[in-house]
């Protein structure tokens, strides 16, 4: 079995590479550090597994790397392997063409099943891991709790944090003072507008930030 892993953390790249090395014998498994790299330096017609992360420190997407891919390889599997917990993000795994969910947080066994899994399945189908069944359900429960509805979630961020969004989707690599001093305000202030998004959207970072608004441009309007 030929399988490529995209993961821009070097260490958890080593990492996974000898795992499934060590328990896929006969595999042959290539890292890369971005999706651009992998796209560029992969024969994808005679790879039958693509383990991504769905964001990178350069700002590429794997939602949008993977669905690239899938669309001119439909033979291609892909498992999501993230720490993302994002409830929009995660309902659009099946979408962009992967075929299973593995939180980074979870034991190697979870990603062990979900490789066998997904390999003896359709390319069509969507395998789902425990960790993608509990966090869809927890989301879905807190959605519920503070909001009826996606549109009460997206307007319950103020004018000011929806700007915050848009320009932080725009250049995510902008630091905390430049894009204090753009938007005209304090960088106390900035940052704690950051903080009441982070709460909002349900992410950690800014690249969080910016996933979220390519995924679901309403957000921000």
């Amino acid at each position: 079995m030929n399988i490529v892993i995209v993961e821009d953390h070097s260490v958890l790249l080593y990492g996974l590479t000898e795992i499934l090395e060590n328990k896929l014998n006969g595999s042959f498994i290539k890292g890369f550090c971005t999706p651009a790299k992998a796209e560029l330096e992969t024969n994808w017609a005679e790879t039958d597994l693509l383990i991504t992360d769905l964001e990178f420190k350069n700002g590429e997407s794997g939602l949008d790397f993977t669905k690239r891919l899938r669309s001119r390889f439909p033979g291609l599997k892909a498992i999501a392997y993230s720490t993302h917990k994002i409830f929009s993000i995660l309902n659009e795994l099946k979408r962009s063409g992967f075929n299973s969910y593995v939180c980074k947080e979870m034991q190697v066994k979870e990603l062990m099943e979900a490789v066998e899994m997904v390999m003896k399945q359709s390319p069509k189908l969507f395998y789902e891991t425990n960790s993608f069944r509990t966090f869809m359900h927890d989301r879905k429960t807190v959605e519920k709790k503070f909001f009826t509805s996606d549109y009460e979630r997206n307007v319950s961020l103020t004018p000011t944090e929806k700007l915050v969004c848009e320009r932080i989707t725009k250049n995510l690599r902008v630091d905390n003072s430049e894009l204090a001093s753009e938007l005209n305000m304090q960088l106390n202030t900035l940052k704690k507008h950051i903080t009441s998004i982070y709460k909002k959207l349900g992410v950690k970072s800014k690249e969080g930030i910016s996933l979220f608004v390519e995924n679901d441009r309403s957000i921000v309007r």
